[in-house]
């Protein structure tokens, strides 16, 4: 949060901003975000599954956190404000703790 004030908000995801413009328009740079998305993914369930987590809720966090991150610096971007961030922190924070949680039940 402190590097989007710090910034002017001016930092965000390229990659978002780039799929957002082309997803619909350009085939080529469309697949080339999707790959970008894809690796993060892929990175993020690896890792979460570090901690416990089976592969799908490994890969469900993963999405959970890419989807609030992403939807949060539009927000804190258009608002100037990183509240949105700190929310899209705390809802990524619940759904770890759902998840691990239910596989602590298995």
């Amino acid at each position: 949060m402190a590097t989007l004030e710090a910034t002017d908000y001016v930092e965000g995801c390229p990659i978002a901003t780039v799929a957002l413009e082309v997803a619909a328009t350009n085939e080529p740079l469309r697949q080339a975000t999707a790959d970008v998305f894809t690796a993060w993914i892929d990175a993020g369930t690896e890792k979460f599954g570090k901690f416990g987590l089976g592969r799908t809720a490994a890969r469900t966090l993963t999405i959970t956190a890419v989807n609030n991150l992403e939807g949060a610096f539009v927000l804190c971007r258009s608002l100037r404000d990183t509240e949105a961030m700190a929310v899209a922190g705390a809802a990524t924070v619940d759904v770890a703790r759902r998840l691990l949680d239910e596989n602590a039940q298995l």
